[in-house]
């Protein structure tokens, strides 16, 4: 998959090395809202999660947690979360690691990937969209007492990015 103005990314698996890196990430993409450290050991170290991380002249600069589920009788991949760090959101970043997921997935055996978004996060939902995500569903109270979510989904036939 080709990003129009993306940079020269790297994307590779995350190393138990990476976790206070992946940790710093998560913080300042989500606050308090944030993985806590023992959380994103687990997800890097256990083989049931896929995590990815995307180097720029070997910074690690974002990172992608995902993992094989069913999920509406389908073998699907579901990814928990895509963190890349403010000065680089608008590079490619986020889409280079979604792309490399999918494929991750889908290679995996997955026929669909689902995920899930803040109904106020508009950024990640229009990145979402952008690789044919279809919202199907909205989720009540899913990030606590009046923060809905929403539910995304993508057949994995359909890796193309619409510019």
């Amino acid at each position: 998959m080709i990003v129009k103005g993306s940079p020269n990314i790297v994307v590779r698996r995350a190393f138990p090395s990476d976790l206070d890196t992946l940790y710093r990430i998560e913080i300042e993409c989500f606050g308090e809202d944030a993985f806590p450290k023992s959380y994103i050991r687990r997800i890097i170290e256990e083989p049931y999660f896929i995590t990815l991380v995307a180097l720029l002249n070997d910074e690690i600069v974002g990172f992608i947690i995902g993992a094989l589920e069913s999920f509406l009788g389908r073998l699907a991949g579901h990814i928990y979360s895509i963190d890349v760090k403010p000065e680089y959101r608008g590079m490619g970043v986020g889409s280079r690691l979604l792309g490399a997921m999918e494929e991750e997935l889908k290679g995996a055996g997955a026929e669909i990937c689902c995920l899930e978004v803040s109904v106020d996060n508009t950024a990640a939902l229009n990145l979402y969209l952008k690789h044919n995500y279809r919202v199907i569903e909205r989720l009540k109270n899913y990030y606590g007492i009046g923060r809905d979510g929403m539910r995304l989904v993508k057949k994995l036939g359909e890796i193309e990015v619409r510019q």
